[in-house]
C-alpha cells in the first residue's frame, strides 16, 4: 500500500530566500545611510543636528544597537588590523587576538550605556533636567568623533590623534546639553568637562580588567 503524496508533510521553506537577502541589504544600506548623515550632521552643523536628534522618537535599545554598535566596531577592528600589519606578529594568538577586539567593542557600547546613565543622574547638579532618553541621545551621539578616531589605529603611530577626538567629543557634548537636557549654557562645560572625566576614567579601569583577562 502505497502513501498519498498529497498527505506528505510539506518541507519547510528556508527563510534565507532571495527577497529576505534583498531587505536586509536594503536595511543595511539605510542603517549605513542615517549613521553616516548623522556624523555628517554633528560636525557640519552641531546645534541643527542636536535639535533634530532632540525630536528623533527612538528607544535606547535602538541607539545603541543601530548606531553605538557600528561605530564602536571601529577601534576594535582597526587595532586589530594595524597590530597585525605594523607589529609584524600579534603578541597574542590570532583567535585570542578576536576574542580581544570582540570584548573590547562590547566595552565601548557598555561605555556609551554607562554614560547615558551618568548623564542623567548627576544632571540635577548642573541645573539640568533628568531624562534617560536623551541622556543617552548625548552619551551615544557625542562618543562619535572618539569612535571615528579608530580609523587612525590602522597606522598605530597616530594614536595621538585620539587628543582631537576626546576635545570635539567634549565639544559636541557641550553644544548638546543646554538643548537636550535644557542645561544652563554657563553650566553646560562643566557639565560635559565632568562627563567626560568620569567616562576617561571608567575607560581606563574596564580595559585594563579586559586586558587582564585576555592575557590569560
Amino acid at each position: 500500500m502505497t502513501v498519498d503524496n498529497s498527505e506528505q508533510p510539506e518541507a519547510p521553506k528556508s527563510r534565507f530566500t532571495p527577497e529576505a537577502a534583498r531587505q536586509y541589504a536594503q536595511a543595511a544600506r539605510q542603517r549605513s545611510e542615517f549613521i553616516l548623515s548623522r556624523c555628517y550632521g554633528l560636525f557640519r552643523d552641531p546645534k541643527g543636528e542636536w535639535k533634530q536628534i532632540r525630536d528623533e522618537e527612538t528607544t535606547i535599545p535602538n541607539i545603541l544597537i543601530g548606531y553605538v554598535a557600528p561605530l564602536a566596531a571601529i577601534p576594535s577592528v582597526c587595532d586589530l588590523i594595524g597590530s597585525s600589519l605594523f607589529n609584524h606578529m600579534l603578541q597574542v594568538e590570532p583567535g585570542q587576538a578576536i576574542i580581544r577586539a570582540v570584548i573590547y567593542w562590547i566595552i565601548n557600547i557598555a561605555l556609551v550605556g554607562f554614560l547615558g546613565i551618568l548623564i542623567s543622574i548627576i544632571a540635577n547638579n548642573f541645573d539640568a533636567e533628568r531624562n534617560d532618553l536623551a541622556s543617552q541621545k548625548i552619551a551615544a551621539y557625542s562618543m562619535t568623533p572618539a569612535f571615528l578616531s579608530g580609523f587612525f589605529l590602522l597606522l598605530p603611530w597616530l594614536w595621538w590623534v585620539s587628543l582631537f577626538a576626546l576635545a570635539a567629543m567634549v565639544f559636541l557634548m557641550y553644544r548638546g546639553l543646554p538643548i537636550l537636557m535644557k542645561a544652563p549654557e554657563d553650566r553646560a562645560l562643566g557639565y560635559a568637562a565632568t562627563v567626560t572625566i568620569a567616562a576617561m576614567v571608567a575607560a581606563i579601569v574596564l580595559f585594563a580588567l579586559s586586558s587582564c583577562m585576555t592575557s590569560h
